[in-house]
């Protein structure tokens, strides 16, 4: 049986439906056999005050890049190979992992540059670690999940192969205490794992994000022109939210990037205040590229 097979097995009727990154993954596995094909993802919704802390693991919420092991290569959270060095996987297992290649606190722009370059270079490579938190074909929540991820790590016994701590706290009082310690030490936040939870795919409170800032990923589907002193440049960057909702990011948007924008179908992340009653964030404003996200192929709207 393919992976074909169980994606018309589990989908059916609802294929239509189904979301691009998972169509992308189902393409980039389609001659596989069903065993080797890990799960869709799973992504994290917001931390709100009220949900009970102790239900949950916490670990470091690392600024890296989403890398998924299929037990035969790396794959990015939008399901497209990852360039790693033969050596950075060697030995690892046949089963997949989640993880996340970090470089460091502080250093995102490291990792994505190691991601994103179409040759691995070596040097690169060997200033990141994968920094595992889950084991995705492991049965029971993941409390249970957690010492076979931690056997796992164990048994590759590579120093750039590490299993993401992970702890416990009482209240929400400890969570956020523990927030600002993490942020004073330059940490992007905090991450909260449901014990009880099986490995899904999509966004729910199974995984939670903590951080002292919010922010989200949107596509650029056109570019704004400036006015004033930002004439002939970019005004800002026409972006499309993950529900569909256009905005555009101007504040914060630097002057290089106003002279050369992210080309129409980058993925670009920005920070914002919460969001208005209509869905639409407030006081958004352009945070980086995801140069670890190729464009996609998109034309640019009538403006």
């Amino acid at each position: 049986m393919t992976v074909a097979h169980v994606f018309l097995a589990h989908f059916g009727r609802k294929f239509f439906a189904i979301k691009r990154w998972q169509l992308l993954i189902l393409i980039a596995f389609a001659s596989l056999p069903a065993w080797s094909l890990p799960p869709a993802p799973t992504l994290a919704q917001p931390y709100r005050p009220g949900i009970d802390v102790r239900a949950y693991w916490v670990s470091e919420k690392y600024d890296g890049v989403r890398a998924l092991w299929t037990g035969r290569e790396l794959l990015s959270r939008q399901g497209l190979p990852i360039r790693a060095p033969a050596w950075f996987t060697a030995g690892w297992p046949a089963e997949p992992l989640d993880g996340e290649l970090w470089a460091g606190r502080g250093r995102f722009a490291a990792a994505q540059s190691a991601v994103a370059s179409a040759a691995p270079d070596d040097a690169q490579w060997r200033r990141l670690r994968y920094m595992v938190f889950d084991v995705p074909a492991a049965p029971g929540g993941f409390g249970a999940r957690l010492p076979v991820l931690q056997r796992s790590v164990a048994a590759m016994g590579q120093p750039w192969v590490q299993a993401a701590p992970q702890w416990r706290v009482a209240s929400h009082g400890e969570l956020m205490a523990q927030l600002r310690q993490h942020d004073r030490a330059g940490a992007e936040g905090l991450m909260l794992r449901r014990d009880d939870a099986p490995y899904r795919g999509g966004r729910s409170e199974d995984l939670l994000k903590l951080k002292t800032f919010e922010d989200a990923e949107a596509r650029v589907v056109g570019h704004v022109p400036g006015q004033g002193k930002y004439a002939g440049m970019t005004g800002a960057l026409l972006v499309e939210l993950e529900d569909g909702h256009r905005l555009r990011l101007g504040s914060g948007l630097p002057d290089a990037l106003r002279r050369q924008p992210p080309p129409v179908g980058s993925m670009v992340t920005y920070r914002h205040n919460g969001t208005h009653a209509s869905g639409l964030p407030r006081f958004a404003r352009f945070w980086r590229v995801r140069a670890d996200a190729p464009p996609t192929n998109l034309q640019a709207p009538d403006r």
